[in-house]
């Protein structure tokens, strides 16, 4: 049986028995805002959900089932980017946390819905807004001075705001400093003062970024690098591709035996099966794997900047011998495409 478009064959559709048939009326591309507000309180919450999820329903409509008990009804409002302005600031203070964050990611959410975003009191409404791309410049410099240092990090690892980026390589939380170092957008001056930063965390960003982005580190920076005070930050830097030979001689006489056993691989001939090039493929894919994204749905997620297509390239790439000279393979990509977002 078809669905009649005109007003008599939409309402009988409406009132009938059948859930099916009346959430076939609430889809219909036919049905006028009077008959969407009608079925905004139809005791199935099917039916509700397709009314909340039309762009086209009235204001108030969507007000009213903002409101709903039912949580899918509530995020199709979140969703739903005919929603206006306030219904979804409202919505941020929804008691579901998948409320909440739909709205954050509804497209039509303007300037003023996310500057109430910036004051939300679920952090996690503002750690999600800091992925968000294309921010307005004022949302940007409130994000980068969130009290939070989660929101301020991950806005440090993907802005491509090169004035709050700048700010965010300056602040006080080593950890936001060191998120600051794994952005692309960074230059080789900031990089090097990275390297010299009193906190071993941000140096050894710079080394896992060094491997992430195929970066061209100074060797002579390398070399600080390589008679670091912490043995982590060694560690990494003996383990991750990228290096110079003299790097790999040095940190193959670490007094700590992992880094120096890490590093000698390194020294090997590629042909040779102890050569780390399976290994580093191994460690890259796990770096661009994030191990904790606020929405648990997207929990193990590719990490916007290291998508898995650049980290086979770039491992494919260690397959060549460092250079007897002491220059090292070209490790650099070429230029990205920009990623999907998170």
């Amino acid at each position: 049986m078809g669905v009649r478009g005109d007003a008599v064959g939409l309402e009988v559709l409406a009132r009938h028995k059948q859930v099916g048939r009346r959430a076939a009326a609430a889809s219909h591309p036919d049905a006028d805002w009077q008959l969407l507000a009608g079925l905004a309180g139809d005791r199935s919450r099917s039916v509700r959900r397709v009314v909340a999820a039309r762009t086209d329903a009235a204001p108030d409509t969507l007000r009213l089932l903002a409101a709903d008990p039912d949580r899918a009804v509530r995020e199709a409002v979140a969703a739903n980017t005919g929603a206006p302005d306030d219904l979804l600031i409202r919505l941020l203070e929804d008691s579901h946390w998948s409320v909440r964050w739909t709205v954050v990611t509804n497209p039509a959410a303007g300037e003023t819905v996310q500057q109430a975003m910036c004051e939300a009191a679920d952090q996690d409404v503002r750690f999600i807004l800091a992925q968000q791309p294309h921010l307005p410049m004022d949302i940007v410099f409130k994000l980068a001075h969130d009290p939070a240092r989660q929101v301020r990090g991950v806005l440090a690892e993907l802005t491509d705001n090169l004035a709050a980026l700048q700010t965010l390589l300056e602040d006080g939380d080593a950890q936001v400093r060191a998120q600051a170092g794994m952005n692309r957008a960074t230059t080789d001056i900031q990089r090097r003062r990275l390297v010299h930063d009193p906190s071993r965390t941000v140096r050894n960003a710079v080394v896992h970024a060094k491997a992430i982005h195929g970066w061209d580190v100074p060797e002579e920076d390398l070399l600080l690098l390589a008679r670091d005070r912490s043995v982590n930050v060694r560690f990494w830097l003996a383990t991750l591709p990228g290096a110079t030979l003299p790097v790999y001689e040095i940190l193959a006489e670490d007094p700590d035996e992992m880094v120096a056993a890490n590093a000698r691989r390194w020294l090997l001939p590629a042909d040779d099966p102890r050569f780390p090039g399976k290994t580093a493929r191994d460690i890259l894919t796990g770096l661009t794997t994030q191990g904790h994204f606020a929405n648990p749905r997207q929990l193990g997620q590719p990490i916007p900047h290291a998508i898995p297509e650049i980290v086979e390239e770039l491992a494919s790439r260690l397959q060549q011998s460092i250079d007897p000279s002491g220059r090292r393979p070209d490790y650099r990509l070429p230029e990205r495409p920009t990623p999907p977002s998170a």
